[in-house]
């Protein structure tokens, strides 16, 4: 049977990590709402246990994607390898590297500044290049997290404390209501 390789190893590794240190993390902030019976961290852990689910399928789509290639040549493979290690070390390492500063960048920026630039930027880390596709999909997805998190379920979101974020951040609270 074949395996994964070792970066789909290490990258689900990464973020079953993440998501284990991110959920140890949660019980910092773990209180009792009255009007919310899942308390403040239930959320976060929702979220936190999607990343989890999703480094599980990674692996099992590896494991899938490993066993229809493993009747192929030896050249073929090796053909189809890239030779850019060092490129694609720095692209791996990056995109790995962004939700950690996206997450850093939260308590000065707030949400609603930094996520459309985030979401941007890990479609152009993932080799997205199209204009339209840069713009529209993280308007798109900024739209509905809002949507979902300040209409629906109101439920506040990191503004940020530097002034002209903070300012930002208002505005458009102000905006949507």
């Amino acid at each position: 049977m074949a395996r994964p390789t070792r970066s789909q190893i290490l990258e689900a590794a990464f973020w079953i990590g993440f998501a284990a240190l991110a959920y140890a993390f949660s019980h910092t902030f773990d209180r009792e709402i009255e009007i919310y019976r899942f308390g403040a961290s239930g959320w976060p852990r929702v979220v936190i246990l999607l990343i989890a689910f999703a480094a599980v399928c990674q692996i099992f789509q590896s494991l899938r994607e490993s066993r229809k290639n493993a009747g192929r040549a030896v050249e073929q493979i090796a053909e189809t390898v890239p030779e850019r290690k060092l490129e694609d070390s720095l692209r791996i390492t990056a995109v790995l590297g962004l939700p950690v500063l996206y997450a850093a960048l939260l308590d000065i920026s707030g949400f609603y500044f930094t996520t459309p630039i985030f979401i941007a930027a890990y479609l152009w880390l993932n080799g997205e290049r199209r204009l339209p596709w840069l713009i529209g999909v993280p308007v798109f997805i900024y739209t509905v997290l809002l949507t979902v998190f300040t209409k629906l379920l109101y439920i506040g979101l990191p503004i940020g404390y530097v002034r002209p974020f903070y300012d930002f951040s208002n505005w458009l609270l102000v905006l949507i209501k």
